[in-house]
C-alpha cells in the first residue's frame, strides 16, 4: 500500500419530514437547519441547556432530494476509489428516519447504492482503452451478532477475519462477478428480497439487522497484468442507535486516546467498520434524525456521535495489487515458523500459539492463491450455483430470482418490441384522432351554414350544389379517416393481446411464489389491482369509440335532414322502438355491472379471508420447521465442535510426531557416523596387525 496523507472523516445529517401520525399529534420542530449549522431546541421543561448547536459538512432538510446527498457524499467516494482507496459510506441514526430511504429509495427516488451502482460503470466505460476492470459484489447482514449471507443463504454463520492483503474480510462469504450496472441492480434486488424474507420471518419485536453491501473494484494495465490498483466499497445501512460503535466513535475522537485500546471486537460491526474509522478508508457518514420534539432524546444522541465522528482522522493508502510478493512473503514466514516449531518440539514441544499461527498463515496463503481473476471467477460461478441450490431448498427460487422471470432476455426484449408498438401505434391513434374530430367539427360547421342558407332562401341553386358538393367531399374524407383510424385501433388491439399473451407465457415460465404468504398475497394483490386498471382502459377505450360512431351517425342524420330527407310513419315507429330496447339494455346492464361490482366485493372479502386462514396455519407451520431447523443446527454445531477438536489433536499430534521422527533422524545419523567412524578404525586395525605377522614354517 502506498500512504497519501490523511483528513478527517466527513459527515453530514439529513432531516425528514413529519409522518402523518405526528401531524395529527401537533408535534413541534426541534430541528432547524442553516447552511453546515444545525440548531437543536431542547423541548423538556426545567432544564438549563435550551439548544444544542453543531456544525458539519452537509446538512438537508426535507425538501432536498437523493441526488444531492449523492452529488456531495458518494460521488466524491466513488472517485477515490477508482484511485485505488477503499471508501465507506453508512448511514446512521433512529429506527424510521429514513436511512433505507436514503440508500435504498424508491423507483420515483432512487437511493445513493442505485445512483452509486450506476454511475460506477458509466465512469468505467470512460476509462482508457489500455485499463481493464474486474468488479464483484457481496451482499450480507449482521443480526444479533450473527452474520448471514444475502446473496448466499445457506445459514451458515459467517466469521470475520483479517488478511494481510485484504484487510478485515467475511470467510466465505459469496463474491459473485459482475459485468454492468444491470448485474449490480439484480443482485442488489435479490439481496433485498432474502432479506425481506428472513425479516418476515423474524419476531415483530425483534431488533432490526445491519446491511452491509460492499463493491471491490480491481483496474490494472493489459500489458502489465501483475500489477494494478484495488479497493473496496462498503455501503452500509445501520440498524439504528448502536452502543459499540458509539463507543470507538467516542474513543477515536480525542487524539490522545488513538494509541491505546479501541474496541473494535465489542461488535462485529465494529470490525466490519475498523478500516473505515481510524484505518486507510475515506469515509462519510450520513446522519439521519427526526424533526419531532418526541424523538428529541435520540436525534441529540445521533447529533452528538456525528459531531464525535468529524473529528476521527483517516490515514489513507492506495492499495497496490502485489499479490505475487504476498505469497512469497506468506511462504517464507510459515518456513520461518516451520523451523520454529522443529527446534522447540526438540525440547519443551510444540507450543498451541505456534499451532495456531501456522494455521492462520496456511489459511492466508489459500486466500491469496485464490486473490487472480480467473480463480475468483471460477469461484463466482461456484457461489452462483451454490446460491441457487440453497434458494431452491428454501422454495424461494423464482421469487427471489423474479418470478415473472425478467431476468429472462428474450422474454425482456420481445416485451419491450410490444412496448415500442404500443407507444407508436398510441401516438399515431391521438393524432389521427385529433384529426378525426377536427374534420367532424368543419363537417358540422359546414351543415350548420348549409341549413341557414337553405331556410332563408337567399343562395342560388348552384351555389347550394356548391356547399353540397363540399359536405360530400368533406363526409368521404372523415370516413376515410374513420377508417383509418380504425385500422390504427385495430393494430393498437393486436399488440395489446399480444403484450397479454407474452404476460402470461412469462408467468407460465415459471413457479408460484412459494415460502413467505404475505409477499405472495400483497404482489398476487398487486396483479390484481393492475389487470383492474387495464380493463378500466380498455372499457373507456370501447366507450369512446362508440362514442365517436354516434356521433358520426348524428352528423349523417343532420346532414340528411338539411338535404329534406323524410321518414315515414313505420321508419319514426321502429327508431322509437329502438331507442326503447336501447334504454331498458341500459337499465338492465346497469343492474349486470351493479351485481358485478358486489360479486367483486364478495370475492375480495373471501380472498381476505382465505389469506388470513393460510397465513395464520403457515405460521404454525413456520415455528415447526424452525423448532425442527434449530434441533438439526445444534447437532451440527455439536458435530462440528467434536470434528475441530479432532483435527486440532491430530495437528498437534502430527506436529509431534514430526519433531519426534526429526529429533529420532538427527539421532540416527549421529550413530550411524560414530558406527562408520568405528568400522574404519577396525580396518585400520586389521589392516596393521595382518602386515605384522610372519607366515608360519
Amino acid at each position: 500500500m502506498q500512504s497519501s496523507g490523511g483528513t478527517n472523516v466527513r459527515v453530514a445529517v439529513r432531516c425528514r419530514p413529519f409522518t402523518d401520525n405526528e401531524k395529527a399529534k401537533a408535534s413541534t420542530r426541534v430541528v432547524k437547519m442553516s447552511g453546515e449549522k444545525i440548531i437543536l431546541h431542547n423541548p423538556l421543561p426545567g432544564t438549563n441547556t435550551k439548544e444544542h448547536n453543531f456544525t458539519f459538512d452537509h446538512s438537508f432538510f426535507w425538501e432536498t432530494k437523493t441526488d444531492q446527498l449523492y452529488h456531495d457524499l458518494a460521488e466524491p467516494l466513488l472517485n477515490k476509489a477508482l484511485d485505488g482507496f477503499n471508501a465507506t459510506l453508512f448511514v446512521y441514526g433512529q429506527t424510521g428516519t429514513g436511512k433505507t430511504f436514503s440508500m435504498v429509495g424508491s423507483e420515483e427516488e432512487p437511493g445513493i447504492i442505485p445512483m452509486l451502482n450506476e454511475n460506477l460503470f458509466k465512469r468505467i466505460d470512460e476509462a482508457p482503452p489500455s485499463k481493464e476492470f474486474f468488479v464483484t459484489v457481496s451482499y450480507y447482514e449482521i443480526y444479533q451478532e450473527m452474520i448471514y449471507d444475502l446473496l448466499n443463504p445457506n445459514g451458515y454463520e459467517l466469521r470475520v477475519r483479517q488478511h494481510p492483503q485484504l484487510g478485515i474480510y467475511v470467510e466465505g462469504l459469496a463474491e459473485l462477478v459482475v459485468q454492468n450496472a444491470e448485474d449490480i441492480a439484480r443482485l442488489f434486488e435479490q439481496g433485498n428480497r432474502v432479506k425481506k424474507l428472513a425479516s418476515a420471518d423474524k419476531s415483530p419485536k425483534a431488533s432490526r439487522s445491519d446491511s452491509i453491501f460492499t463493491i471491490n473494484v480491481e483496474q490494472r494495465n493489459k500489458e502489465k497484468t501483475n500489477s494494478g490498483m484495488r479497493s473496496k466499497i462498503n455501503l452500509i445501512d445501520l440498524s439504528g442507535l448502536i452502543n459499540a460503535l458509539n463507543a470507538v466513535i467516542s474513543t477515536l475522537a480525542v487524539a490522545k486516546n488513538r494509541d491505546g485500546h479501541i474496541p473494535y471486537r465489542d461488535s462485529k460491526i465494529t470490525r466490519i467498520l475498523q478500516d473505515s474509522l481510524g484505518g486507510s478508508a475515506h469515509t462519510a457518514i450520513l446522519i439521519t434524525v427526526s424533526p419531532a420534539d418526541a424523538d428529541y432524546e435520540d436525534t441529540l444522541s445521533s447529533l452528538q456521535c456525528g459531531s464525535k465522528a468529524r473529528n476521527i482522522e483517516n490515514n489513507f493508502k492506495r492499495n497496490d495489487i502485489e499479490n505475487t510478493k504476498i505469497i512469497q512473503d506468506l511462504r517464507e514466514e510459515i518456513a520461518r515458523l516451520r523451523v520454529k516449531l522443529s527446534r522447540t518440539g526438540m525440547t519443551n514441544g510444540p507450543s498451541r500459539e505456534d499451532v495456531t499461527q501456522m494455521e492462520e498463515l496456511i489459511k492466508d496463503l489459500q486466500t491469496a492463491k485464490r486473490l487472480t481473476w480467473e480463480e475468483r471467477e471460477r469461484l463466482s460461478e461456484n457461489y452462483d450455483e451454490e446460491r441457487r441450490i440453497s434458494l431452491a431448498n428454501k422454495g424461494i427460487l423464482d421469487w427471489v430470482m423474479d418470478t415473472m422471470k425478467r431476468d429472462n432476455k428474450e422474454v425482456q426484449e420481445r416485451m419491450l418490441a410490444l412496448q415500442k408498438d404500443k407507444d407508436q401505434l398510441t401516438a399515431e391513434f391521438k393524432e389521427k384522432r385529433k384529426l378525426v374530430d377536427e374534420l367532424k367539427d368543419d363537417l358540422q360547421a359546414k351543415i350548420t351554414d348549409y341549413s341557414k342558407l337553405a331556410e332563408s332562401g337567399k343562395s342560388s341553386e348552384e351555389e347550394n350544389k356548391a356547399k353540397v358538393a363540399v359536405i360530400h367531399d368533406l363526409k368521404e374524407k372523415l370516413k376515410s379517416e374513420n377508417d383509418e383510424l380504425k385500422r390504427i385501433k385495430h393494430k393498437l388491439k393486436e399488440v395489446q393481446e399480444k403484450q397479454k399473451l407474452e404476460k402470461e407465457e412469462a408467468k407460465n415460465q415459471s413457479s408460484f411464489l412459494k415460502g413467505n404468504t404475505e409477499l405472495r398475497h400483497k404482489l398476487e394483490s398487486e396483479q390484481r389491482d393492475k389487470l383492474e386498471k387495464e380493463n378500466a382502459q380498455t372499457l373507456a377505450e370501447e366507450v369512446d369509440r362508440v362514442k365517436m360512431e354516434i356521433e358520426q351517425e348524428k352528423a349523417e342524420l343532420q346532414l340528411k335532414a338539411a338535404e329534406g330527407a323524410q321518414y315515414t310513419t313505420d321508419q319514426a315507429i321502429k327508431l322509437e322502438m329502438d331507442i326503447v330496447e336501447l334504454k331498458a339494455e341500459r337499465s338492465v346492464m346497469s343492474i349486470k355491472l351493479s351485481a358485478l361490482e358486489n360479486e367483486k366485493k364478495r370475492l375480495k372479502a373471501d380472498l381476505d379471508d382465505s389469506y388470513k386462514r393460510h397465513k395464520e396455519e403457515m405460521e404454525i407451520q413456520q415455528l415447526q420447521h424452525f423448532q425442527t431447523f434449530r434441533n438439526y443446527r445444534e447437532v451440527f454445531e455439536d458435530q462440528k465442535s467434536a470434528i475441530e477438536q479432532r483435527y486440532r489433536t491430530l495437528l498437534e499430534e502430527a506436529i509431534q510426531d514430526a519433531v519426534f521422527l526429526s529429533t529420532r533422524n538427527q539421532e540416527l545419523l549421529q550413530e550411524n557416523q560414530s558406527l562408520q567412524q568405528e568400522i574404519a578404525e577396525l580396518k585400520d586395525q586389521l589392516s596393521l596387525g595382518g602386515a605384522s605377522m610372519e607366515p608360519a614354517d
